[in-house]
């Protein structure tokens, strides 16, 4: 099994060699960079992410799925508009959201794994410097 990711990871790395990304000529760096990448994908559980915290209330960044049915209008102006929006734009809408929903979820899963992969870099920018300021006199 071993040797069939290994050949699956050459390939990658000779494909996106072969598409312009020439850093990873060098199959050390690029088993470094996958490694990382590989890190923070399996560690991309949001209760261990700290973007999340930092950008604030979820309400403020997370998409919002729910549809909420209100009116600004009169009493019997409202009631014939929210039935209107019930009745008849809801089909549509539910529509729509089940259309949607499949991309939604994947883009949720793109950003946890992107928040991942920032904070791992992060922590590696962190321990560079860390080393770096411990090494000068």
């Amino acid at each position: 099994m071993a040797d069939v990711q290994g050949r699956v990871r050459e390939r990658l790395r000779l494909h996106l060699v072969r598409h312009g990304a020439a850093a990873f000529e060098d199959p050390v760096l690029f088993a470094e960079v996958e490694h990382l990448l590989r890190a923070s994908i399996e560690a991309g559980d949001s209760h261990a992410l700290i973007l999340p915290e930092l950008l604030g209330e979820p309400a403020s960044w997370r998409l919002e799925t729910a549809m909420r049915y209100g009116s600004h209008r009169g009493q019997a102006a409202a009631s014939a508009v929210l039935f209107v929006k019930q009745r008849l734009l809801m089909p549509l809408f539910r529509w729509l959201f089940e259309y949607s929903r499949d991309n939604f979820e994947r883009q949720r899963r793109v950003n946890l794994v992107l928040f991942a992969c920032v904070q791992e870099l992060a922590l590696e920018n962190a321990r560079l410097r860390h080393d770096l300021q411990r090494r000068e006199p």
